[in-house]
C-alpha cells in the first residue's frame, strides 16, 4: 500500500513540475546543447589550429572524457542530497567563465589546463540534469519525455548555431578568430543555461525526507554493474575516434559556416534519433534500440576515412547523429530505470564515471595509433588506415552489448511473472 501510494504521489509530481517548468527546462535544455555543442565544434578544431599534434589531441580528449565523469557520481549524489539547481548554476558558470578563457588561448599545454576546469562544471552538469529529467518525469513516460527535450535542446540550438556560423563568416577576421568569436557565443549559452537554473523551480523536492543511501550504492547494484561493464567494452572502443575527428574537420578547411552545417547535420540527425527512439524502445526494447545506435555509429570511421571535402563529413555526421540520438536516450532511461528514487543522480553520475575512465585510456589509443602509422606512411594515408581499423573494431565491440539484450530478452520471455509486469507497465526492456 505505502508503495502504491509513493508511485502515485510521484506521478503527481511529476506531472504538475512539468506542466509548470515546461517552458523554462525546454530553453535550459537549448542552452545547455548549445553551449556544448559551440564548444566541441569549435573549441576542438581551433585546438588543432593553434598547433596541437595527434598526441597532443590525445591528451586534450583523455582529460577531457576523464574530466567531465571523475566527480560526476559525487556531484550527482550532491544533487540527491542538496537538491539540482545549486549544483546546475555551479556547473554552468564554470562551463560559462573556462570557455571564454578557451576562446583566447593561443598556446595547446595552457589549453589542456583550462579544458580541465572546463570538464569540472561540465561534471555537475550531465548528471545532474539527467537527474532532473528523471525528477519531471515517471516510468512510464520516462522515455518520451527524455526524448521530446533533448530532441528539442538539439534542434534549436542547432539552428542557432547554422544562423551564427553564417553571420560570423562575414566578420573581416581569419578563420581562427572567427572559431573564437563561436567558442564566445557558446560561453553566452553556458551563462543563459546559469540564470535558467535559478528561474527553474527546485525538483528534488522531497530531498529532505527521502531516505539516505550510501555513496557507493549504484557498485553494489548487480544488474547495474553488469549493464555497465559490458557497454564499456563499446566506449572504450567509441574512444578511439575522438582525438582523430578534429584532425579530419581540419583536414578539409572548413569556414565558419561549412563546419556550422556540419554541426547542424549532425544535431538535427541527433534530433530526429531522438524523436524515433521511443518508437524502436517500445517496439524491441531499450537494449536492443541500444545495439542499433551502435551500428549507426560504427558506420562514422569508414565514411570518415574517405573525406576529401566537407560534404562527406556531411554523411558521417549523418549516421553519428542518429547513433548519438538513440544513445543518449536510451541510456538515460535505462540508468534511470535501474536506479531507485533516491539515488537517480548518483547511478548517472557512477556511469558517466566508468565511460568517462575507459575513454580516457581509449582517446591514447587512438592518438598512439594515428602517431605510429605517421611514422611509416604521409598523414592522408596514416588517417585513413587508423580510422578503418578503429571501424573494424567497433563493429567487434558491438557484440557484447548485443548478447546482454538477447539474454534479457530470453530471460524476460521464460519468466512469466516478468513478462506480466513488463506489459502492465508498459515498459520496455
Amino acid at each position: 500500500m505505502a508503495t502504491l501510494i509513493q508511485e502515485k504521489d510521484e506521478t503527481s509530481n511529476a506531472e504538475s513540475l512539468t506542466k509548470k517548468q515546461k517552458i523554462l527546462t525546454r530553453v535550459l535544455a537549448i542552452a545547455n546543447t548549445g553551449g556544448q555543442n559551440f564548444y566541441f565544434n569549435y573549441a576542438t578544431i581551433l585546438a588543432v589550429g593553434i598547433g596541437a599534434t595527434a598526441l597532443m589531441m590525445a591528451f586534450i580528449t583523455a582529460i577531457q572524457n576523464l574530466g567531465s565523469a571523475l566527480f560526476q557520481t559525487f556531484f550527482g549524489k550532491m544533487s540527491d542530497k542538496i537538491g539540482r539547481k545549486l549544483v546546475l548554476i555551479t556547473g554552468f558558470v564554470i562551463a560559462s567563465i573556462s570557455t571564454a578563457v578557451i576562446a583566447f588561448l593561443s598556446s595547446p599545454i595552457i589549453f589542456m589546463v583550462v579544458i580541465a576546469i572546463y570538464s569540472l562544471g561540465i561534471s555537475m552538469v550531465i548528471p545532474t540534469w539527467n537527474a532532473l529529467l528523471g525528477d519531471i518525469s515517471t516510468e512510464k513516460t520516462r522515455t518520451k519525455i527524455i526524448s521530446q527535450i533533448s530532441m528539442i535542446g538539439s534542434f534549436f540550438s542547432s539552428m542557432i548555431l547554422l544562423l551564427l556560423g553564417f553571420l560570423t563568416d562575414f566578420l573581416p577576421f581569419d578563420i581562427l578568430k572567427k572559431y573564437r568569436v563561436m567558442i564566445l557565443i557558446g560561453a553566452l549559452f553556458f551563462a543563459m543555461a546559469a540564470i535558467l537554473s535559478i528561474l527553474i523551480s527546485e525538483t528534488n523536492a522531497n530531498k529532505k525526507n527521502r531516505k539516505k543511501s550510501s555513496f557507493w550504492e549504484p557498485m553494489k547494484d548487480r544488474k547495474f554493474l553488469k549493464f555497465t561493464g559490458i557497454t564499456m567494452t563499446w566506449w572504450f572502443v567509441m574512444s578511439f575516434l575522438w582525438p582523430l575527428s578534429p584532425i579530419v574537420n581540419a583536414s578539409v578547411n572548413p569556414t565558419n559556416t561549412q563546419l556550422a552545417i556540419m554541426s547542424v547535420v549532425f544535431a538535427v540527425f541527433i534530433a530526429f534519433g531522438q524523436w524515433i527512439c521511443g518508437f524502436f524502445a517500445d517496439k524491441i526494447g531499450r537494449r536492443f534500440t541500444l545495439v542499433l545506435g551502435f551500428i549507426s555509429f560504427s558506420l562514422v570511421p569508414v565514411i570518415l576515412a574517405y573525406s576529401y571535402t566537407w560534404t562527406i563529413i556531411l554523411v558521417a555526421n549523418v549516421f553519428g547523429g542518429l547513433g548519438n540520438g538513440f544513445l543518449t536516450v536510451t541510456l538515460s532511461s535505462e540508468i534511470l530505470h535501474l536506479s531507485k528514487e533516491e539515488t537517480k543522480g548518483a547511478y548517472s553520475g557512477t556511469y558517466n564515471l566508468m565511460t568517462g575512465i575507459v575513454s580516457f585510456f581509449g582517446a591514447f589509443v587512438g592518438g598512439f595509433l594515428y602517431d605510429g602509422f605517421l611514422n611509416a606512411y604521409n598523414s592522408a594515408f596514416a588517417l585513413k588506415i587508423s580510422l578503418l581499423i578503429i571501424a573494424a573494431i567497433r563493429f567487434i565491440a558491438i557484440l557484447p552489448t548485443l548478447f546482454l539484450s538477447i539474454n534479457e530478452k530470453k530471460k524476460l520471455d521464460e519468466s512469466g511473472v516478468e513478462k506480466v509486469k513488463l506489459i502492465d507497465k508498459k515498459q520496455p526492456l
